[in-house]
């Protein structure tokens, strides 16, 4: 059983947590740090499809003996002060014994299964807001969340690094950004497309499709009116 300590293994207080935590996000804004917190609303952290279907993968995860409990508890007290995803990566700082930063990485989708994935959604997801928005069949579904080979990472597909001396991977601080990464994209699906180098365009379009026939990403930012980094 994992649980979350400090690095001299004297258990920090969920109070001595967010205490913590605020009063280094407040130091780093009074030095003109621009930071991206993540807040836990709810127990469940994911209300929406991908969000969800990030969450349950990693209680797969956890269940499969991958320590992850010890971020969820930072996150739900406001330990993670800032996380941006982009390409590939994801980076954060995050409030324990002490400020940490992470930063993780995957390797991009291989081609295999990127031709398998827009195979399976071919003809079966009626626009971009549906995928988005997890509006498809029950196969194509459980074919996008595929542990092996769906858009979800597996614990090995990630290359962790964190600043604190803690020899588990993940550590507590990179738990926390993961989970933190799960509730982003219950908010913003297409950070999922983004954290895995796919454009979600494409996975409408028919396989045999010219490129330049493919409905383009800035529709998608216009739609949720956000910007898409692939």
């Amino acid at each position: 059983m994992c649980s979350y300590a400090g690095e001299d293994s004297t258990p920090l207080r969920a109070a001595a947590l967010a205490r913590l935590a605020s009063q280094r996000a407040a130091e780093l804004a009074a030095d003109g740090v621009q930071l991206h917190p993540v807040v836990a609303s709810s127990r469940k952290l994911a209300d929406h499809f991908w969000g969800s279907a990030w969450m349950r993968h990693l209680a797969l995860c956890e269940a499969g003996g991958l320590c992850l409990s010890p971020g969820r508890t930072l996150l739900r007290h406001g330990c993670v002060l800032d996380l941006q995803i982009s390409r590939c990566s994801i980076r954060a700082l995050v409030s324990a014994q002490e400020l940490y930063e992470v930063d993780l990485s995957l390797e991009p989708l291989d081609d295999e299964k990127r031709l398998a994935l827009r195979t399976a959604c071919a003809g079966n997801v009626g626009s971009l807001v549906a995928l988005l928005e997890g509006q498809a069949n029950d196969d194509l579904l459980q074919t996008l969340c595929d542990p092996e080979n769906g858009l979800l990472p597996a614990p090995e597909d990630w290359h962790m690094n964190c600043t604190c001396p803690d020899w588990a991977e993940p550590c507590p601080h990179a738990a926390a950004a993961i989970y933190a990464a799960g509730v982003l994209i219950d908010c913003e699906p297409s950070l999922l497309f983004t954290l895995r180098s796919l454009d979600p365009a494409t996975l409408i379009a028919p396989p045999a499709a010219d490129a330049s026939t493919s409905l383009d990403s800035s529709d998608l930012g216009k739609t949720f009116g956000i910007d898409i980094d692939l």
